[in-house]
């Protein structure tokens, strides 16, 4: 996971010199509908609400076990991070917690939600977007508390987790979900906030073991570079197609971002 390291090492370097290291020191605020409702998991406190609980439901629906830890860990490390925050910046904890628990949507086990032609960031916030319309739907949540503008903060977080030198000039509950997902990989070493302890990380994982995540992720990647290559050939998922997959490399020839402009119409 060598290549997550130096994403994170840009990501922290775009941090460094953007807004949100230069606020004012303060309380977090907390956006949202209604604070009230929360229950403790794994020592986090986390909002409980009917589109929360129906959102984790989902995500375990649509995962294996691997991948269903993974979410958990992710959302509960940027509860922790969201909780510690000092910078004047709006969080809307349950915005959070749907995007967290969403945000790999595109790894689908059961195949409904994977696109034949679609990164699979797309894929999980398309499905996600869905699930928030289908949630109003069926009366999970009202209409009125889920306005375009909180849809839109979901899909931008899943969208854009895997890529640092967007994520980090976006909205700051982008930025965060982002942080938690980052710090699943390696604890404190890739928490971009620095606010998460080794503490927090066994805590955490001791209630949702890693099974092996690694290897989980690279096989799953690899099955992307090898089955949809076209939505891995201008993103990190394209140092996997090269290592391990056969005849990337020759296939990706003319579909490459040097091809566009090397082979641009002349003068």
């Amino acid at each position: 996971m060598h290549f997550l390291n130096r994403l994170w090492a840009g990501a922290l370097v775009v941090l460094l010199g953007s807004s949100y290291s230069n606020a004012s020191p303060g309380p977090i605020q907390l956006l949202g509908r209604d604070h009230s409702q929360t229950r403790v998991i794994a020592g986090v406190t986390i909002p409980d609400t009917p589109v929360v609980r129906a959102a984790q439901a989902y995500a375990r629906a649509h995962a294996d076990d691997m991948t269903y830890n993974h979410v958990m860990r992710s959302w509960l490390f940027g509860a922790i991070i969201i909780s510690r925050s000092k910078d004047s910046v709006a969080i809307d904890p349950e915005v959070h917690a749907v995007a967290a628990l969403l945000h790999d949507l595109g790894w689908d086990n059961t195949g409904e939600l994977v696109s034949p032609d679609k990164r699979f960031e797309v894929d999980g916030a398309l499905a996600a977007w869905n699930f928030i319309e289908s949630s109003v739907h069926n009366g999970t949540i009202h209409s009125h508390d889920w306005d375009d503008d909180r849809k839109w903060l979901v899909w931008d977080a899943i969208a854009l987790h895997t890529t640092p030198t967007i994520f980090a000039y976006k909205q700051p509950l982008v930025f965060l979900t982002a942080a938690g997902i980052n710090a699943d990989f390696h604890g404190p070493e890739s928490d971009l906030s620095g606010l998460i302890t080794w503490n927090d990380y066994y805590q955490v994982k001791a209630a949702f073991p890693r099974l092996d995540l690694a290897s989980g992720v690279s096989k799953i990647i690899c099955g992307f570079a090898r089955n949809k290559p076209a939505t891995t050939y201008d993103n990190f998922m394209m140092q996997f197609g090269i290592r391990y997959v056969a005849n990337y490399s020759q296939n990706s020839v003319g579909h490459l971002g040097i091809d566009e402009v090397e082979n641009a119409l002349p003068n």
